[in-house]
């Protein structure tokens, strides 16, 4: 009868090779071309499932941190704007480092899961979560239009538009006020329209 310790060695002989994860899991350098003003991964879709998450997810993830609109045109992405092959990489690691990696055993078998406003990182292997935040970009605060709609301001005309209407101006915004075709003068002007940095006037008696 054979011994314990013969038959040990025996069973593990007959078990596979242990596969690590991070040994198996590489993704995919990033085929890039530029196509006008626009830069397109050509395989996007395969690095997409490589790291096992929807395209939606990862072209919204570089837009945002690369600054420009993105669309997915499968299987390629396509950023709005130039963008260097290096500077894509760089971005699809830093994905793969916050919404794939787990933190705890560095296994690729993760995946997201939404918890309220949380979304958790749940690693497949070791069972251990982790909250993933988006960074957001807080856009600069528009100026506040001087002018309100309805309201009369009295306004100096400085000069005249192509359409012959006066161009006046309050606290460096510019105004277009119809009726005032002549510098100089001083109107009583009813506020129409305020678009961006501009604002649409009518003259009053």
């Amino acid at each position: 009868m054979e011994s314990y310790k013969s038959l040990l060695e025996r069973a593990r002989a007959r078990l596979p090779p242990v596969q690590v994860a991070r040994e198996r899991f590489q993704v995919p350098e990033p085929d890039v071309m530029t196509d006008g003003k626009n830069t397109v991964i050509r395989n996007f879709q395969e690095i997409a499932t490589v790291l096992r998450r929807e395209p939606a997810h990862v072209i919204g993830h570089l837009a945002r941190e690369l600054g420009c609109p993105g669309v997915l045109d499968l299987p390629r992405g396509v950023l709005k704007s130039r963008v260097t092959r290096e500077a894509v990489s760089q971005r699809i690691r830093e994905y793969t480092e916050k919404y794939v990696i787990c933190s705890e055993c560095k296994r690729p078998d993760t995946h997201l899961s939404k918890d309220g406003r949380l979304t958790l990182l749940i690693c497949e292997a070791c069972g251990a979560q982790r909250p993933v935040t988006v960074r957001r970009v807080v856009e600069p605060e528009k100026p506040k239009a001087p002018v309100v709609v309805g309201e009369v301001y009295r306004l100096t005309i400085e000069d005249l538009g192509r359409r012959g209407d006066g161009v006046a101006k309050k606290e460096g915004f510019v105004i277009f006020v119809t009726g005032a075709n002549q510098r100089g003068v001083t109107v009583n002007a009813k506020i129409t329209k305020v678009l961006g940095n501009n604002a649409y006037a009518v003259v009053q008696p």
